[in-house]
């Protein structure tokens, strides 16, 4: 147990640590139901996040993304677990996340 807790103090610190560099930030809001991002990097016409459930099954798209951060509404989703991916025109990916929609 305590080498769990040490472990995962030490890379948050490390986190905190790494400086000013991109950093870029996908996440879901179970309490609004909401996809927020934010990203210091200028976005391009090509970039997405793309919604998918644990079958592969691509539920949502978002293109093009209005500003350097904001949110999506997600109200329409079942309950279950998915993953947003954050990909650039030129196929690189800025950010995955894995989320739970619970009612």
């Amino acid at each position: 147990m305590w080498r769990v807790v040490v472990l995962g103090f030490l890379l948050g610190l490390q986190a905190q640590t790494l400086g000013p560099e991109v950093r870029t930030a996908l996440h879901y809001d179970p309490m609004r139901h909401t996809l927020v991002w934010t990203t210091p990097e200028p976005l391009t016409a090509g970039d997405k996040i793309e919604i998918v459930d644990l079958i592969g099954r691509r539920v949502a798209v978002f293109q093009p993304l209005p500003a350097e951060e904001g949110s999506f509404s997600l109200p329409a989703l079942a309950e279950g677990l998915y993953y947003a991916r954050w990909t650039t025109e030129n196929g690189r990916i800025r950010a995955v996340r894995r989320f739970t929609v619970t009612r």
